[in-house]
């Protein structure tokens, strides 16, 4: 008993807890809040979990691991958790079925699906999290290609339509599940191809949600059927990410080249909201749907959902190239960002924070500061057992799982080294750039785009568009400030 009632505390279902060294990070992607913890928070936090417990049996589990006067670590404990209820990570009540979790609802949302409890908090946790990386590297986010075949043949996709043809094979797959839960991995990331088209697509998402990770699904979302839905709401409901590139039927089909295809992702995207199962659209934008993406992202926000937009697409990692016969030309990029402007309420929120649009650049060019933060929390692998070091970039090998284990490539890897002593200074035209923290230059890209497969030969489109997004954003901000 506490105050005179029993208190019991539970970790949500959709709230995610690691340990990296010294430091605790708990969040709820789903929503998009993260707090960061020292060492002693850090033992508090270990000793929750998703199904309900007394204060009293916390305690007794916080005394294991540290010495002090009981009633003294009591209070500390009911207002560290209280806290953390407050703040929207944990469940609480007088009762074990008080306590229970609702899960994620649409219906409980106000804006657009991630929105922020805390700004602060948001803003200091993500930033302590980057800057902690780059002294102690850490896996928390390991994407899995589960296969590259595909039942679309989108005109702009970075993956050769030939080479559509792996599926990632089961025992290997779950050997990598459990080594990734043996490494402290937070975040898996399912990817393809389209990914449901693996025939074991559902016990893969399964496993991953018992071992407690939280799952993103990259998917074009036509597959969807009542299996999947019970596997993606099964305990920790999964996110998904869908491609969605225009409101306009006809326009939609011609970047997929399958008739019909946007009446199945759209109805699909509904359905996922009609049974509370959380959903970000993407939306790459081309010289197809330069004039209609913006229709997508109305829309989403409408319907809750988060729209990213990327304006920049991605050469094919065989570097062929052709596909970058559909990326938008200098003169379209100005009428798109100001379109995402318009419309897009991140960007709105960017505008009036004063924020860089690349926020992992914000400070200006520092010849000395990392230029991502590749190789420090991320890396990736495709159905073949390649690992390599982010989405798109799957020349740059890394080493396989086949013959090394991922401990072994994340601490050892030749490549993965490397790229962690890439510095500003590298990239040439970066040193002094006054568009530097409105930039989204890839090292990947570079990579896929250069004749010579080098990483530091920045594209010219990238640095024009961000010339052109310095422009629109001090243009905004002016008239902002004179109203």
């Amino acid at each position: 008993m506490f105050g005179g009632y029993e208190v019991y505390y539970s970790l949500k279902s959709d709230c995610f807890f690691r340990r990296y060294g010294t430091i605790g990070h708990i969040c709820r992607p789903i929503i998009g809040i993260e707090q960061i913890f020292d060492e002693y928070g850090c033992i508090f936090l270990e000793c929750l979990g998703y199904s309900p417990l007394s204060l009293d049996e916390i305690t007794n589990r916080i005394l294991q691991s540290l010495e002090g006067d009981e009633v003294e670590v009591k209070k500390d404990a009911d207002t560290f958790y209280s806290a953390l209820y407050e703040d929207g990570f944990l469940n609480k009540g007088k009762t074990i079925e008080e306590t229970k979790d609702a899960g994620f609802s649409y219906s409980t949302l106000k804006g657009r699906q991630y929105r922020d409890f805390s700004e602060k908090a948001k803003n200091s946790s993500a930033s302590y999290l980057v800057e902690y990386s780059k002294k102690y590297p850490f896996l928390q986010t390991f994407h899995i290609e589960l296969t590259s075949k595909c039942n679309e043949r989108c005109i702009h996709c970075y993956i050769p339509h030939e080479k559509k043809d792996t599926d990632i094979e089961y025992d290997l797959m779950m050997d990598v599940l459990d080594q990734c839960k043996s490494l402290n991995v937070m975040n898996l990331i399912f990817s393809g191809g389209e990914a449901m088209l693996h025939p074991s697509f559902c016990d893969f998402l399964i496993r991953a949600k018992d071992l407690d990770f939280n799952v993103t699904v990259l998917t074009n979302l036509t597959l969807l059927n009542d299996d999947i839905i019970a596997a993606l709401k099964y305990k920790h409901i999964a996110g998904v990410n869908v491609s969605l590139y225009s409101m306009d039927p006809q326009v939609h089909d011609s970047i997929t080249c399958i008739k019909g295809s946007f009446q199945k992702t759209k109805s699909n995207i509904l359905r996922l909201i009609d049974n509370n199962v959380p959903v970000q659209i993407n939306c790459p934008i081309m010289t197809q749907n330069k004039t209609s993406f913006y229709e997508v992202i109305k829309w989403g926000q409408d319907n809750k959902c988060a729209v990213i937009t990327d304006y920049i697409i991605m050469a094919r990692y065989d570097r062929t190239n052709d596909n970058l016969e559909n990326r938008l030309r200098k003169d379209d990029i100005k009428s798109v960002i100001e379109k995402i402007a318009e419309y897009s309420i991140p960007f709105q929120e960017n505008i009036e924070n004063n924020n860089g649009i690349a926020e992992c650049r914000l400070g200006g060019a520092q010849p000395e500061e990392r230029i991502c933060g590749v190789a420090l929390s991320t890396m990736c692998m495709v159905s073949n057992g390649n690992v390599f070091p982010c989405p798109g970039w799957q020349q740059y090998v890394c080493g396989n799982v086949r013959e090394s284990s991922l401990k072994e490539l994340w601490l050892n890897s030749k490549a993965i080294n490397y790229l962690r002593t890439i510095r500003v200074k590298d990239f040439k035209k970066c040193v002094g750039c006054e568009d530097y923290e409105y930039c989204l230059m890839c090292v990947g890209q570079n990579y896929n785009e250069s004749k010579d497969g080098s990483l530091f030969d920045i594209p010219q489109i990238t640095c024009d568009a961000a010339r052109i997004n310095h422009f629109i954003v001090q243009e905004l901000r002016q008239h902002t400030s004179k109203t």
